[in-house]
């Protein structure tokens, strides 16, 4: 099962894992089982912030089966502070591939950050590594490093080169796939809930934002800005609900996200007559963390701040747009509630009333 969806790419990687089959199929058939007993662990997951988020399932219940191994995770830079203070001493190490860079492209850029991510793994000298996402350039590095045992989901090629090539199994939740590759070193738990941790610092820095921004009572969050332009949802339609909050809820709306998402919100201010406060390249993740713990409510589109509430256990009306199921994607908790209109949709078709009526919905729960 290969998770492209053009047909070239398909075609492509079935005619190299065919030939890989060939190659290695021969040499499976004689190799010694792997013993289950790691000292050096190392866990792969270099994309996208809710990845990341997702991945966090694995942290406890790997350290409970191997409490005395060193275990690395391999994240990307803007991600790492989301598990950094984790509490299984999982060691996070940063590196960015170029090819989860919108902005870079090239054969030769791409190639350089295969190699680089070989040496962190040579260098490592792990027994085990394992890739949660299934990719076929992080099987790559697993093999030319030398990894004895290598653990993964061959649905972009390269499952030849695994020595646990892990069945994908239809449409889940990305925790549960997570923990499906867990299984295949022995580790039987069930999938529990995501735990995240951020330092006291933290909480005293979201304390401090609230007190100088003057927010004394009941504030809403809402992130406006997603990573993709295709999960995004028009600014003149937020700016409705911005002020259905204000006016309506008494709820005072603070805005969230990057630095450059200062401009958006901007926008949204000249459009309502309502109180608006913009915290926009103020709140890391376990500042954000904090600021959501005690927020009434939270809206925003599927991204990372979105996982956040949900892991907050803050009531959170998420408008999760239909290039990705939220059956695999959409973030876990009792009190999220999704604005979806359906596999292959984009979000222009919602509309500020049906927000505002979900917002009643959740007070009145």
């Amino acid at each position: 099962m290969y998770v492209y969806k053009k047909k070239l790419y398909v075609l492509l990687f079935s005619l190299i894992d065919a030939a890989g089959n060939a190659i290695f199929g021969a040499r499976k058939l004689f190799r010694r089982e792997i013993p289950l007993e790691f000292n050096r662990i190392l866990l792969i997951r270099v994309d996208h912030i809710g990845d990341v988020i997702n991945a966090a399932v694995v942290l406890d219940p790997l350290r409970r089966s191997f409490p005395n191994a060193a275990i690395d995770l391999l994240a990307p830079s803007l991600a790492c502070d989301i598990v950094r203070d984790n509490k299984a001493n999982v060691n996070v190490i940063s590196f960015d591939p170029p090819w989860f860079d919108r902005g870079s492209s090239g054969f030769f850029k791409h190639l350089k950050g295969l190699r680089e991510m070989v040496k962190i793994i040579r260098n490592g000298q792990y027994d085990v590594c394992m890739d949660l996402r299934g990719d076929f350039r992080h099987i790559m590095a697993m093999f030319l490093a030398g990894v004895r045992c290598r653990v993964g989901y061959g649905i972009t090629g390269g499952g030849f080169l695994l020595t646990h090539n892990v069945p994908y199994k239809g449409v889940m939740h990305e925790t549960d796939r997570n923990m499906e590759l867990l299984r295949a070193i022995g580790i039987k738990e069930k999938t529990p809930g995501i735990k995240l941790y951020f330092s006291d610092e933290d909480k005293n820095t979201a304390d401090k934002l609230l007190s100088d921004s003057g927010v004394r009572y009941k504030y809403a969050v809402l992130h406006i800005a997603p990573g993709h332009p295709a999960k995004g949802w028009d600014l003149e339609k937020f700016a409705p609900v911005v002020q259905y909050l204000f006016r309506e809820k008494q709820l005072v709306p603070v805005m969230v996200g990057v630095m450059k998402d200062g401009k958006k919100v901007q926008k949204i201010s000249e459009l309502i007559d309502a109180r608006l406060i913009d915290m926009t390249g103020k709140t890391p993740f376990g500042v954000l963390y904090y600021l959501l713990s005690s927020a009434s409510l939270f809206i925003g589109v599927d991204s990372g701040p979105a996982h956040i509430a949900a892991l907050a256990n803050i009531p959170a009306i998420i408008l999760f747009s239909g290039i990705n199921d939220p059956c695999q994607w959409a973030p876990k908790g009792n009190r999220v509630r999704l604005v979806y209109r359906g596999k292959g949709k984009d979000l222009s078709g919602v509309q500020p009333d049906e927000v505002c009526r979900k917002i009643d919905e959740v007070i009145r729960e």
